[in-house]
């Protein structure tokens, strides 16, 4: 199984290379490579959640191929992002990572210590909420980097190290301590509530950004309001090739 993951690993890279070779940015092979390296330290995650693992450093790519999939897919269209549609985004992202922490386990990438974190609920549907949580996130954010300068990408890498802290670190924090802390499944189904209710509010406030996301008229992306900025401010200089 770990050569059918180092296979899947040279085609994803070689994916996020040709994708910025055809986009002309840099932002696919950087926030691969940056999740690859970070995924040693999905151990730490790992264990506050119950997950045994055996491939961390290979795998970490997969936390973010939805969201350079889904911003592959849509960068070009044009008008808004829906909030529905937002949702309906995050529905199918959701639905790949149960998919791929079920798939885990049965060929053996890595096990669940228990099984059901609380109230009847699969400790792999709760990691794949906080997958899905961190995936829109790190979507949102590809917006507002993918046409800056290379030395502005490079805070990319630090982002994602920061989202992995506030998704399993901070979101995730009132499951695992309540469940560590206390070993009583009435104030661990507690923490595990407060965990997805926070899960709920950060989708919500992500697909609030997804659906103000603005098209230009006779552009090639959607634009944010930071390159609106760079926009005018290179306009003045004479110097307006943003979307060349």
């Amino acid at each position: 199984m770990e050569i059918v993951l180092i296979l899947a690993t040279i085609m994803a890279l070689a994916a996020c290379v040709v994708f910025g070779m055809a986009t002309r940015t840099n932002v696919f092979i950087l926030v691969a490579l940056t999740a690859m390296l970070g995924g040693a330290g999905s151990v730490l995650w790992h264990w506050l959640y119950g997950v045994v693992p055996l491939v961390a450093l290979l795998g970490g790519w997969v936390m973010v191929f939805p969201s350079l999939l889904i911003f592959a897919t849509l960068r070009r269209r044009f008008g808004q992002i829906s909030y529905l549609q937002s949702w309906l985004i995050a529905l199918i992202v959701f639905i790949f990572f149960w998919m791929i922490e079920g798939i885990g386990v049965q060929v053996g990438l890595w096990s669940y210590d228990n099984e059901i974190s609380a109230i009847g609920v699969p400790i792999n549907m709760l990691l794949a909420l906080l997958h899905t949580l961190n995936a829109m996130i790190l979507l949102r954010m590809l917006f507002e980097y993918w046409r800056v300068e290379f030395v502005i990408t490079l805070q990319l890498p630090f982002i994602w190290l920061g989202l992995q802290l506030l998704t399993y670190g901070i979101i995730g924090s009132p499951y695992y301590a309540m469940s560590f802390l206390t070993g009583s499944s009435i104030m661990t189904a507690f923490g595990l509530l407060s965990t997805i209710m926070l899960i709920g509010w950060g989708l919500h406030i992500v697909m609030q950004g997804l659906s103000a996301l603005q098209s230009i008229q006779g552009g090639t992306a959607y634009i944010s309001n930071f390159e609106v900025l760079a926009e005018l401010d290179r306009a003045e200089r004479g110097d307006n090739d943003l979307y060349r």
